[in-house]
């Protein structure tokens, strides 16, 4: 009688952990991903519950200005396709994402977005291969912002990393002064829906959406009021 001997599963030293270690390092990466991107969506749609509570008159009009815009309607689709609500909502509520941090995360991309539709000073007369250097503009001039952005960018970098140290007096003065300029604007606190200990709890349902988009306009609405074009001349 022959008996065959087989492994049982548990003796395998793989199986209770099959991952290997790039696995939980990527992992470990994207779930840092999801986590701002949960941050950063709850904060914007606080900011927004916020103004759809003490604001509804300009909410409804924000609201009403978006609603025909492709844009709108393609995030109201991916919203709902990503199941970003339950995203938002699953777990405990997550820390508030500092304005600053998604001003300046967003920074690069309008300026991308002012380069390619800012419109042209003057018609230009058509001339020979015109059509071939104008496929070209776009993206030069994508490169040429992107390219004097980064440059600022490792200017003001390098200057913090060579810069003298602020002794304790200065670094106190420093946060006074910014106090004050916080307390000499309550606009902008006002713009982006109150301060941070000001704003409401996230609601789940129906608004959150909207709730976001308002936000969004709110917390982004100095970025992208920079970038406006500058208003024409009306004929005399």
């Amino acid at each position: 009688m022959t008996t065959t001997t087989t492994t049982s599963p548990s003796a395998d030293p793989t199986a209770a952990d099959p991952l290997t270690p790039t696995d939980h390092q990527a992992f470990a990466f994207l779930g840092q991903v999801n986590s701002c991107l949960r941050e950063c969506l709850c904060t914007l749609a606080r900011h927004g519950l916020a103004i759809r509570r003490h604001g509804p008159a300009r909410a409804r009009v924000l609201l009403d200005t978006v609603r025909p815009w492709p844009p709108y309607k393609g995030g109201q689709f991916l919203f709902d396709l990503m199941e970003w609500e339950d995203l938002m909502i699953d777990g405990d509520p997550p820390p508030l994402l500092p304005v600053e941090r998604i001003i300046s995360t967003c920074t690069l991309p309008v300026q991308w977005l002012a380069a390619a539709t800012a419109p042209t000073a003057t018609a230009t007369k058509l001339i020979p291969g015109q059509r071939t250097a104008a496929a070209f503009d776009l993206p030069l001039r994508l490169l040429a912002t992107t390219a004097h952005a980064a440059l600022q960018g490792a200017a003001k970098d390098l200057t913090d990393l060579l810069g003298t140290p602020a002794s304790p007096d200065e670094t106190d003065d420093a946060e006074a002064d910014n106090g004050t300029a916080r307390a000499a604007a309550p606009e902008a606190d006002a713009d982006a829906g109150g301060g941070d200990d000001e704003l409401p709890p996230l609601e789940a349902g129906f608004y959150l959406y909207e709730d976001i988009i308002l936000g969004a306009l709110a917390v982004l609405g100095p970025l992208l009021a920079d970038r406006a074009p500058a208003p024409t001349a009306s004929p005399a």
